[in-house]
């Protein structure tokens, strides 16, 4: 007997999460019935012909977190599981306990775990008791999980030295890009428009990229400097400094949004020039691959990006934009003035991310080997 119904299962993701919903589930609704349970907000839904069951109601009681999602997984029996994250995976594991048909659970993984996020705000000692623990909790689902997706190429490599007698793919993050609003970039004289997005913190180079934009304005006060930013702060102190960063922008524009919708994400940015990605170089960003790389280049923009080595190695941003020193604000400004004072390398780094995305870089290249690794999970 073969596959006939797949669940997603995260609790840390939304169930209209870019890569579950729009991407894996997307591809796979087409051959399986599907289902995705979330854990993070209350919903309940049909969406062509994906299934949405998410509840956020049991976020701090891991035990009831479980039960739910062990629970629903029973209502639809589904064949394959697809986990996100360690606690979905000991849920399936109970579900698969209590039917009697054979259950592949595979683990999706996208982030470090345990990483610096679960660590926050605890001393020492409790940051050394919390990520062993999750750590011993990390192997465990990883021992009894029939195989892996991986995201990027430096977070698989513990698994693949660990477990790679079992089962793997690489899929990455890249864009379908039916989604992607593409307009040519060019530049309008004596404006440009700066942008960033996604969360909002000094981690990420919020103050970085405030320390462009007043270097830039300094070095070339003709020209009118608009900051877009897209996204949303951690906490509150995370929300008073970035307060604090727009009243101290002099002579700056800033115009401010909330997370978008996924299908509308590129409009926004038909008026952003350039995008930034200027996050320390820590080890955890140093390993981490920045999704947001591949939907910029879908859209034609050029970008400066912190030279991680992760991105490095999958990317090569300098054909459409610049690696750099992310606190190097007198640098990085003197880039931006280049692209100003010369429109054509600006308009043919947009060009090249666009032809980068399209030969290389977009989820149509990639969609038919998931759905060929999926497949081969046949009992």
């Amino acid at each position: 007997m073969g596959i006939r119904t797949v669940a997603f299962l995260t609790s840390s993701h939304s169930p209209f999460d870019d890569r579950i919903f729009y991407h894996q589930a997307q591809a796979l609704a087409k051959r399986f019935k599907v289902v995705i349970i979330s854990g993070t907000e209350p919903r309940s839904a049909t969406v062509g012909q994906i299934s949405i069951v998410s509840d956020n109601s049991y976020d701090s009681d891991k035990k009831k977190k479980i039960e739910f999602f062990k629970q629903t997984l029973a209502q639809f029996n589904p064949e394959l599981v697809i986990c996100s994250e360690p606690l979905p995976i000991l849920a399936a594991l109970k579900y698969k306990k209590t039917v009697p048909q054979k259950v592949n659970i595979i683990y999706d993984v996208t982030e470090w775990y345990p990483s610096k996020k679960n660590l926050e705000g605890l001393s020492l000692h409790k940051q050394i008791f919390t990520f062993l623990k999750l750590l011993i909790v990390n192997l465990y689902a990883s021992l009894r999980c029939g195989g892996f997706i991986f995201g990027e190429h430096y977070k698989s490599l513990p698994y693949r030295f660990l477990f790679g007698y079992k089962k793997w793919e690489m899929v990455s993050y890249y864009p379908d890009l039916k989604y992607i609003n593409y307009q040519e970039s060019k530049l309008n004289s004596g404006e440009i428009c700066l942008g960033y997005t996604g969360k909002i913190s000094k981690e990420k180079g919020i103050r970085n990229f405030f320390a462009v934009a007043k270097a830039l304005k300094r070095k070339s006060p003709e020209t009118a400097v608009k900051l877009k930013i897209i996204g949303w702060c951690l906490n509150e102190t995370e929300k008073n400094i970035f307060e604090k960063l727009c009243q101290e922008a002099e002579n700056i524009e800033i115009e401010i949004l909330d997370k978008q919708n996924f299908e509308t994400f590129s409009d926004q940015l038909h008026d952003v020039d350039i995008l930034f990605d200027l996050r320390k170089l820590d080890f955890e960003n140093n390993h981490c691959l920045a999704i947001k790389v591949f939907y910029y280049a879908a859209c034609g923009k050029p970008v400066i990006y912190s030279a991680i080595k992760a991105i490095k190695r999958d990317i090569d941003v300098n054909k459409f934009g610049y690696f750099v020193n992310p606190a190097d604000s007198e640098l990085i400004s003197d880039r931006i003035i280049n692209y100003i004072e010369h429109p054509d390398l600006y308009r043919r780094h947009g060009q090249v991310a666009r032809k980068l995305a399209e030969e290389k870089y977009s989820w149509g290249i990639i969609e038919p080997q998931f759905v060929d690794f999926i497949s081969k999970f046949q009992f």
